[in-house]
């Protein structure tokens, strides 16, 4: 068969692709020839390379386990597949079809390979999906779209569903913070009958920069489906970190799409240990799942991150001002009647320091003096009320507990070279909270006083 002239008739980017037939699977993948379009391709940017009829095709591209398995599909099963992907090398978003090619050779089996490249994303192209996955996708966008219900808890059905689909023990979502350096997981769901341990028992100190390496580990490909020994050496070649930590956790098998927001990661979906063999109907529902679910996230983070703002002072990472007010006027507004115990603090000596020495030495004693308290208050919300000015509000307080705290601020505060005037007082009813904090804070100038009195 002259399979140059068959990818000529055709105005995509277009190969035939030969797979070589095993008894347990498949052997070498090459690319035979393909019209002037998809060679020149080969021509993009830093990545020329000259084409060489019949090439594995690895020497050409690099290596994709989801690619693999597409040619294998259609070339020794005869489906006939599309999918989409998005390789950062492009910046495009590809849309491809394998059609089998009923002709045999040598024990290969052949495929044609029809790629066309779209800078602009349309989401109606994957309403043309199945009609089983549209259905789980239409399911997916249905739970999102419930307002009244926490995105936490719309996570955690999407992901409950995307698990049952697999047939897998486990998944979940995990979000990069980079700013903390930290993984955290926004929701999961496990199988009741599973091993598997929630995914925050496996998130230690090394489980981060793991995170980060697993883009470049996926190269081109826009996921990763390991579902044999195959994927696993493929892991173990390309990031031997992770494959000795996904062995040591009792990972077999493992389903990994990142969440990508305008070009930034913000995360994965992570589906381990699954049963189904059908994983062009996993990558499939999974990559437009996955393309709905980045906005939605996205928004959730941006929500949350400005949330943080509006309640955290950024030099300490106390509560703030704004908080302090908030909370002070939820409890001057309401009646509840039990002892309420107010602290004034100020740091002795701020104003010397910031003169003599400058504003950032001053900034290192406000943070010294804020992990004082952390040290003393434990769980205690502490605000920042002002530049050296910290409030405490303590419930159930005592004036033997008190003065205890007041005590311990004197003392403890020495460890880490700082000083407070302290100043506090005790209700019995919230609705006093106000007049507490005006005495509180002349109980604080009071102190002050004799501070420097006895310097």
């Amino acid at each position: 068969m002259i399979f140059k002239d068959l990818c000529r008739g055709l105005h995509n980017y277009a190969c035939v692709i030969s797979v070589e037939k095993k008894d347990d699977g498949y052997g070498e993948i090459r690319i035979v020839d393909g019209n002037d379009k998809y060679l020149e391709s080969f021509n993009y940017g830093d990545t020329k390379k000259e084409f060489i009829p019949n090439s594995i095709y690895t020497d050409l591209i690099e290596k994709n386990l989801n690619f693999e398995n597409y040619c294998y599909r259609a070339a020794i099963k005869k489906e006939l597949l599309h999918s989409y992907a998005y390789p950062k090398l492009y910046g495009a978003w590809f849309h491809m079809i394998y059609i089998p090619i009923d002709y045999e050779e040598d024990n290969k089996c052949y495929c044609l390979y029809i790629m066309d490249i779209n800078n602009d994303f349309n989401s109606d192209t994957l309403s043309s999906s199945k009609n089983e996955i549209a259905n789980k996708v239409l399911k997916v966008t249905l739970q999102l779209s419930d307002r009244n219900q926490d995105l936490k808890i719309s996570l955690q059905k999407v992901l409950k569903d995307i698990r049952e689909m697999c047939e897998a023990e486990f998944s979940c979502i995990l979000i990069l913070n980079d700013d903390k350096e930290e993984l955290n997981v926004l929701a999961e769901d496990r199988d009741i009958n599973g091993t598997k341990l929630p995914m925050k028992e496996y998130l230690d100190d090394e489980f981060y920069n793991l995170a980060k390496s697993w883009i470049d580990t996926l190269g081109d490909s826009n996921c990763l489906i390991i579902s044999n020994e195959s994927g696993m050496n493929f892991v173990k070649e390309r990031n031997y970190k992770w494959y000795k930590s996904l062995v040591k956790s009792g990972v077999k098998s493992l389903v990994l799409f990142p969440l990508q927001f305008r070009e930034r990661i913000l995360g994965y979906i992570w589906v381990s240990d699954f049963k189904s063999d059908d994983t062009i109907k996993i990558k499939e529902t999974l990559e437009i799942t996955t393309f709905i679910l980045e906005s939605e996230i996205a928004n959730y983070l941006l929500t949350n991150q400005l949330t943080f703002l509006s309640k955290i002072d950024l030099l300490t990472g106390v509560c703030n001002r704004n908080e302090m007010n908030n909370y002070v006027q939820k409890l001057a507004d309401s009646n509840i009647e039990k002892n309420f115990g107010l602290f004034f603090l100020d740091i002795n000596g701020l104003k010397h320091v910031n003169d003599e020495l400058g504003h950032l030495e001053g900034d290192k004693l406000i943070k010294r003096a804020v992990t004082a308290l952390k040290s003393i208050y434990k769980d205690i919300p502490i605000y920042r009320a002002g530049g050296d000015e910290f409030v405490i509000i303590i419930e159930d307080a005592t004036q033997e507990l008190l003065d205890h705290y007041k005590e311990e601020v004197k003392e403890k505060a020495k460890d880490f070279d700082v000083s407070f005037a302290v100043g506090y007082y005790i209700i019995n009813n919230s609705k006093q909270i106000y007049k507490a904090l005006k005495l509180a804070d002349e109980a604080m100038y009071i102190d002050k006083k004799k501070y420097y009195d006895n310097k």
